[in-house]
Parts: C-alpha cells; sequence; structure tokens
C-alpha cells in the first residue's frame, strides 16, 4: 500500500514499499518510547507520592487514574479515531501529554499529580487505537504480521527498559527527570505523527471515496465489535486470564518476600523473567506460520495460565523464574496476536473502535485484579491466591476457548454486509 495517499483510497498489495515498512519502524518507535516514558513516569509519581507523605490510597488513586480513564472513553476514543485524521489526533494529543508531564515537574501536590495522571491518561486512550489501526493502512492487511510483531516487540522493550532506566535516574537525580523523558516520549510522538505520510480519514471527519459508500450505510447497520462472535469471545477471554495476571501483580512481592523469605534483589530479577519473556513472545508469531492465529492465541492463553499454577505450585524461590518467563512468553505473543486479528478482521472505517474497546478490557481486567488481589491478601496466603488464579484462568480458557476457534471462521459484520449489496 503506497504511504504517500491516504488508506482508504490506497489499494492493497502483496508487499509493501521500503518507504512503508520505514513508517512501521517509526511508529513501532514512538510506541516502545511512549511506553517507556510512560513507566518511567509512573515509577516517578509513585515516588513523589511517597516522599510528600501520602498513604496507600493515593497510590492506589494513581492506578486507577491510570486504568479507568481508556475503560469509560473507549466509546469516544474510538469514534475519533475511526473519524478523524490520524496525524491531527496524533500531534495534538502528544503536544497536550508533553505540556501535562512538564507541568507535574511544576506542581507535586499528591491531588495535583492525580489529576494530571487521569489527563495523561486520558490521552493515552484517544492515541492507542490510531496506533493500533495504522500498520493495516501502512502496509496492507497482507503484511499485518509482521508489522504487528514488530510494533508490539518494540513496545516492550521499551516496557522492559524502563524500570531499571528509571530506577537510575530517580537515584541519581530524583522525580524530575523520568517526568521530562516522558515529555520528550510524547515529543517523540509529534515528530512521528508528522513523518509518517499514511493518515486517516485525512481531514477532519473526512473519509475518502472508498469509504463514503459504505459510510452513507453505517447508519442502518452500525459496526460494533460485539457483532462479532469471535472478536467478543476474543476479548472476554483477554480480559479474563489479564484479571488473573494482574492478581498475581498484587501477590508476588508477599509471596517472593515473605512466603520464600528471598531479598529485594531476587524479587527484581524474578519481575524482570516476565518482562524480559514479552519480546521474544511477540517475534514468536512471526514464526509460527503453520498455525492459525486463533489457535496461536489458545497457546498464548495457556502458557500465562500454565504460568501463574506453576508459581503458585513453586517448591522454591528459583523455580518461580521460568514460570515468569514462560508467562512473559504468552503475554507477549497474545498482544501481538490481538492486534493482528483486529486489523485482519475490522472493517478499516471501525477499526479504531475495535482498538479503544481492546484498550477497556486491557485497562478492566488489571483494574478488577488489582482489587481482587488486595482482597485475597485479607483472607488467605499469597500461595493459595496464585493457585486460585492459575485455576480461574485455566477455567476460563475452557470456557471460551471452545467459542474462540468455533466462532474464528465465522463472516465478520462487514463481510456480511458486502454479501448483502
Amino acid at each position: 500500500m503506497a504511504t504517500d495517499t491516504t488508506p482508504s483510497t490506497s489499494a492493497e498489495v502483496p508487499t509493501a514499499s521500503r518507504a512503508a515498512w520505514r513508517e512501521v519502524y517509526v511508529l513501532s518507535g514512538m510506541r516502545g518510547l511512549s511506553f517507556a516514558g510512560d513507566i518511567a513516569a509512573e515509577t516517578a509519581i509513585a515516588l513523589q507520592l511517597q516522599a510528600n507523605g501520602a498513604g496507600s490510597y493515593a497510590v492506589m488513586a494513581l492506578l486507577l487514574a491510570a486504568t479507568v480513564p481508556p475503560v469509560l472513553l473507549s466509546p469516544l476514543t474510538g469514534r475519533f479515531a475511526d473519524r478523524f485524521d490520524s496525524r491531527t489526533l496524533m500531534v495534538s494529543v502528544g503536544s497536550l501529554q508533553a505540556l501535562i508531564c512538564v507541568a507535574m515537574t511544576i506542581w507535586s501536590s499528591p491531588a495535583v499529580l492525580i489529576t494530571l495522571s487521569v489527563l495523561l491518561s486520558a490521552g493515552l486512550a484517544f492515541t492507542h487505537p490510531v496506533f493500533g489501526s495504522l500498520p493495516s493502512a501502512i502496509v496492507g492487511k497482507e503484511n499485518v504480521p509482521r508489522a504487528s510483531s514488530i510494533s508490539q516487540t518494540t513496545a516492550m522493550a521499551g516496557m522492559v527498559a524502563a524500570p531499571g532506566v528509571a530506577g537510575f535516574l530517580i537515584g541519581r537525580f530524583g522525580v524530575q527527570v523520568p517526568l521530562l523523558i516522558d515529555a520528550v516520549s510524547f515529543a517523540a510522538v509529534v515528530a512521528g505523527g508528522l513523518f509518517i505520510k499514511t493518515r486517516l480519514h485525512k481531514g477532519r471527519g473526512g473519509a475518502s471515496a472508498e469509504q463514503n459508500e459504505p459510510a452513507e450505510q453505517a447508519p442502518e447497520t452500525p459496526y460494533k465489535v460485539t457483532s462479532d462472535r469471535f472478536l467478543t469471545a476474543v476479548l472476554v477471554l483477554s480480559g479474563a486470564v489479564m484479571a488473573a495476571a494482574s492478581i498475581i501483580n498484587v501477590l508476588i512481592v508477599f509471596y517472593v518476600r515473605e512466603t520464600f523469605g528471598a531479598s529485594e534483589e531476587t524479587f527484581g530479577l524474578i519481575m524482570s523473567a516476565w518482562m524480559l519473556g514479552l519480546i521474544p513472545g511477540g517475534m514468536l508469531v512471526r514464526r509460527l506460520k503453520k498455525m492459525s492465529h486463533e489457535a496461536i492465541l489458545i497457546g498464548t492463553f495457556l502458557c500465562i495460565a500454565v504460568a501463574i499454577l506453576g508459581t503458585g505450585l513453586a517448591p522454591g524461590v528459583w523455580w518461580i523464574l521460568p514460570f515468569y518467563f514462560l508467562g512473559g512468553i504468552g503475554n507477549g505473543a497474545q498482544a501481538t496476536v490481538t492486534h493482528i486479528l483486529l486489523n485482519v478482521r475490522v472493517p478499516d472505517t471501525h477499526r479504531g473502535r475495535a482498538f479503544a474497546a481492546l484498550g477497556a478490557v486491557s485497562n478492566t481486567g488489571p483494574a478488577i485484579g488489582y482489587l481482587v488481589g488486595g482482597a485475597i491478601m485479607s483472607f488467605t496466603s499469597p500461595r493459595y491466591g496464585f493457585l486460585a488464579a492459575g485455576v480461574f484462568a485455566l477455567v476460563a480458557l475452557a470456557v471460551f476457548a471452545n467459542g474462540v476457534l468455533r466462532s474464528a471462521d465465522s463472516k465478520t459484520p462487514a463481510a456480511q454486509l458486502n454479501e448483502a449489496v
């Protein structure tokens, strides 16, 4: 697909040009820097709250500030991504987010930091659907697996590097430097948005020639992600497994430090194992060419569930390392293949809404998991919490996996509409 025109007027071709792949790498770099900057900033804000004497409720409010806005705003952000010029959204929202990060270095009271975190998260809710929709527009659906793998792997690399870099910077220079780095990462998003020539919906509210005809029928047959049984099953299963993975995020520090009496260094190594697994997991999807995407997806969820359950059964602390690495592989592959499926199955004119729905699920699962994890600690030990979370993930997989596999070959609402026409 040519990159010097809007995707809606470009014909899909089996191969993409070098210029198109350059845009994919720029988009991937933008996402990687954004993820790294966000994690560094989140670490800095949490430390700033603690330094200012804020208690656990303030930290919980900070976590909710990062997860709730994408859930509440998903219907609105999806429509924005499907209607407005992608370059305008990336540049305007990225500029505002950079200013918010700078403001965080000036006003450091807990209430202000949490409020600004809400605004920052709201901005991410607007840009992430655009990031997810662009690969298909840049290189065509035939090349989406490679493009999504590149994008997800780069983003995960940013997530892996960020905690260590943030810790070093905070120790040497204080919390302001990571916040300024996050501002720079958003400035990079602005620069990347200006560099990428491929534009979704060029011109405000502008759909192009190929989109105009279906757009006229949109009021009669509005697209919803839930109208695709396969994607609905995928999102429900993703939410359930991610909730289980988030439960253990609350429990792991108590499990490692209290149950096994391990050191802080051992805890840090274990947490790094999951993050390190994300990168080969994202790259693995491109290598499994003989397997269907839905089969790979079920395999990724199985890896995560086994990793959680295996961690709960670990006889010693070092047994946790391979299980956490396995969980990271599953997590990385799951994120990549989900992005591929949305790009391939969802119509161009509604892809933003699909990625907004994915963002809502990706934030709702962790939010529920955090609450459940905290509740588990009040009446049982961390080991039993891990076992319960692992069993829950396996049960969810048993219940919904069949629905995912059976509905994988079902026609998308877009295909049904084309047949009707």
